[in-house]
């Protein structure tokens, strides 16, 4: 049956690739926390915007009906 042992050589060198994994995956999820928080940022935004014009959209009728009623009135009274 084989050994399965390591001497202390080996273990330190599967515990540096090992910790040089480590920092890798923190160097990712740092970058992965950075990404999110950038596209709530950029969610909050378009959020921001759409309200916006839905409000436009939704004035711009209105608007257009009252200009067509002043123009009715103003015709209306220099007739």
């Amino acid at each position: 049956m084989e050994n399965n042992w390591y001497d202390n050589k080996a273990l330190l060198e599967k515990i540096d690739a090992l910790d040089s994994k480590i920092d890798g995956l923190r160097t990712d999820l740092d970058s992965t926390r950075v990404m999110i928080r950038d596209y709530n940022n950029l969610r909050q935004k378009v959020e921001d915007t759409a309200g916006k014009v839905n409000t436009i959209m939704w004035l711009i009728p209105i608007i257009i009906a009252a200009v067509g009623l002043l123009f009715t009135f103003i015709n209306f009274v220099t007739k």
